[in-house]
């Protein structure tokens, strides 16, 4: 191919030259491109369980849908054709999406869309079963005649599965069409049907289209390479060939080139298909970690003239990295990075050139990074590559120029990891020791952590089986550092759902005893009552909150201050609702004592020690009230209804076991060690503290029980012989 070649660097980000437009895509990409799992349906999945079950539970509709229903009946009658059409168009649009991967041959699409439909409609099945209690008829309910019940709306379910599961699958300009038509659909069925039976109808078809997304896979939604060949045309760029690169990043379509003076070429295409995933990507890490993120860019091109810039300064500041040619947008909206130089990854290096000085020039590449005030934030074997004789640095597309000391940081852990990954622990650490010194080892190691790394270096580590906890523990040692505390870095953990989970049970049951209340009756009695007796119960009411702190306070080997001692007891008072009085009392304790800076230990030992003293206290109060007031306890016990033989027989069994367990401590000093030796010999040495009785014989034979001759000869654990009958 011919044609001028756009100067390097020079030419920026600009506008395209103009070039007729390469078509109407249908699809987001060419067939037979390879189908992804997103992170995006679990997402998805999830809440619509969550909101089906939920409708399940309020069928039948409340009062507040009987009205809203009311409402939309009351429109005028003339209308009732229009809202028939919009709900009818869900159908066809499906019906149009299947037809045409049916005539270009997509026939996973096609499968995909059949599967959705026959998924939502067992759930949807279901979902009628479990509110209503009756299965509905099958017929009336999958082809929506006027007999179907309104809960769900399972046509529209159907065809609202179809709908989302092809999706994914299709351009952008269709997708967007797609979406309108969803909605104006949807807007049929609540009118038509009723609000509630299409919230169920949605939540049944997100679920089900999200399962078999899941099941499946969708487009990664890469153009082709004719396409990528076009764009570049556009651009004034005519290379001589173009291919797949082997490393493939979400949402960027990565290809490898060769320019008309045989330069390679690495051309990264954000694609108006697939830069989708990458957003979603960085917002779902923007949500679940805390601090500053990855960046969120709506637009390509800004992403585009973000790794452009960046990659532009650290290369004019000497390091290492790809020459920019151009970056700018096509026609068709995708926007094209070229960047031009030989690289070579360190996951490609052979084990022999992977030698220590490599190791020292990317730590020496990462502190002119640190000085330029820049963190890279991706950091893992495919970015850390040899160019130009040098080491240096690849894909500036997270980097961030107003860097917190806490991104810096992650750099520094992820080179260590992505060293580790590659060369081994050891020569890693000695690598970054050398790099950082002692203490600028010390002060990552709070970074590293599984949270700091990104999904690529992970599972770099997890196929060379270095696990990140080990290797932050061979660090502290090798510098001679405590085991630090891990820095924060997840917004939300486990932990912190299960909390949540648990705090809403405990409101629940607040509310659910709230309900069985006749309010009436105790804004009744609120009226009648004397409002200075109120103030003064109330004063009185925080008393033994007061003794409990008191009590608390004695529980603890340190000092700790009243105030947050005396929330806590609030705090317990609380819990006490939704669980039994000591686990919920022993629980807040011991997390209180935690974050008040005991250790582990401590305030589980304190947690057990207040806990106990509580119980203790109130039985005395029992006893107290038994005795002094007219009270009274039954404590008549129904008998087993064996009878009293089988009640004897339990006391027995319980009693056996604490009747042979030895001598006790007020009757031995040192004990005596009376048994059989391998041949059934007696052996008795009694102390002169602890003699056996005269009419006791310790005798064994060799065919007594090997527990006879096993609690002998131990001069640690003796145990005193039993007696026996003559």
């Amino acid at each position: 191919m011919t044609g001028e070649r756009s100067e390097p660097v020079t030419r920026g980000v600009g506008t395209p030259v103009p070039a007729p437009r390469l078509g109407f895509r249908f699809f987001a990409a060419p067939a037979g491109q390879p189908r992804a799992r997103r992170g995006t349906d679990v997402v998805l999945l999830v809440p619509a369980l969550v909101v089906l079950a939920l409708a399940i539970a309020a069928y039948p509709p409340s009062s507040l849908e009987q009205s809203l229903e009311s409402f939309l009946a009351s429109l005028p009658g003339w209308l009732d054709p229009v809202w028939g059409f919009l709900s009818d168009l869900l159908w066809l649009w499906a019906l149009v999406l299947v037809a045409i991967a049916l005539v270009r041959v997509r026939l996973v699409v096609a499968g995909q869309a059949v599967a959705a439909v026959v998924l939502a409609a067992l759930l949807a099945l279901w979902a009628s079963r479990l509110a209503v209690g009756s299965w509905p008829d099958i017929t009336d309910a999958l082809f929506g005649t006027a007999d179907a019940r309104p809960f769900p709306a399972t046509r529209a379910a159907e065809a609202i599965a179809v709908i989302l599961t092809v999706s994914p699958h299709l351009a952008r300009p269709v997708r967007a069409f797609g979406r309108w038509l969803l909605v104006l659909g949807c807007v049929g069925v609540a009118i038509t049907v009723s609000p509630l039976g299409l919230l169920a109808a949605v939540a049944v078809a997100i679920a089900a289209a999200a399962t078999v997304r899941l099941v499946w896979g969708t487009s990664v939604g890469r153009p082709g390479l004719d396409e990528v060949a076009a764009g570049l045309a556009q651009l004034g760029i005519f290379p001589r060939e173009l291919g797949e690169a082997e490393r493939q990043v979400a949402g960027v379509f990565h290809v490898r080139g060769v320019d008309d003076e045989g330069r390679p070429l690495m051309v990264k295409v954000y694609g108006r298909d697939a830069y989708d995933s990458q957003l979603v990507a960085r917002l779902w890490r923007r949500l679940w970690y805390r601090g500053a993120a990855l960046p969120i860019r709506l637009g390509r091109l800004e992403a585009v003239e973000h790794e452009a810039f960046v990659t532009l300064l650290v290369r004019s500041n000497g390091l290492a990295s790809r020459e920019v040619v151009t970056a700018a947008s096509t026609v068709d909206d995708d926007a094209l990075l070229v960047l031009r130089g030989e690289a070579r990854p360190f996951a490609a290096l052979e084990p022999a050139e992977l030698d220590d000085g490599l190791l020292r020039d990317a730590w020496a590449a990462l502190r002119r990074l640190d000085a330029l005030k820049i963190a890279h934030q991706q950091l893992d074997p495919e970015t850390v590559a040899v160019l130009d004789g040098g080491v240096g640095l690849l894909d500036f597309g997270t980097a961030t120029v107003a860097p917190t000391d806490a991104q810096l940081a992650g750099d520094r852990a992820q080179l260590l990891t992505t060293t580790a990954a590659v060369a081994g622990s050891e020569r890693a650490l000695g690598a970054a020791t050398e790099g950082l010194g002692p203490e600028g080892v010390a002060e990552l190691l709070p970074y590293l952590q599984s949270a700091a790394l990104p999904t690529s270096l992970r599972k770099a580590l997890g196929r060379a089986e270095i696990d990140v906890d080990e290797l932050r523990g061979q660090a502290a040692v090798a510098v001679g550092a405590e085991a630090p505390e891990l820095a924060r870095l997840r917004r939300v953990s486990v932990r912190a759902l299960v909390q949540i989970a648990l705090f809403g049970f405990a409101a629940y049951t607040i509310l659910d005893a709230a309900a069985g209340v006749d309010w009436g009756d105790v804004l009744s009695t609120v009226r009648d009552a004397s409002w200075a007796w109120i103030v003064f119960a109330f004063v009185v009411a925080q008393l033994p909150r007061l003794s409990q702190a008191v009590s608390t306070l004695g529980s603890v080997p340190s000092s700790m201050p009243f105030g947050p001692v005396y929330a806590m007891q609030l705090a317990t008072g609380y819990m006490n609702v939704a669980l039994p009085s000591n686990l919920a009392r022993m629980a807040v304790n011991v997390r209180f004592f935690q974050r008040q800076g005991l250790t582990a230990p401590t305030a589980v030992a304190s947690g057990v020690i207040d806990s106990f003293a509580s119980t203790i206290v109130q039985g005395l109060l029992l006893g107290v009230l038994l005795i002094f007031s007219e009270s009274s306890l039954p404590l008549e016990l129904p008998a087993p209804s064996g009878g009293f033989l089988v009640l004897l027989w339990i006391l027995v069994g319980a009693l056996v076991p604490v009747s042979s367990s030895g001598c006790s401590s007020a009757g031995c000093g040192t004990r005596s060690s009376t048994g059989c030796d391998a041949g059934g010999r007696t052996s008795a040495q009694p102390s002169p503290r602890c003699a056996p009785p005269t009419s006791w014989r310790s005798s064994c034979s060799a065919a007594s029980p090997p527990s006879c001759s096993s609690r002998s000869h131990s001069a640690s654990s003796p145990v005193r012989s039993a007696p026996t009958s003559t």
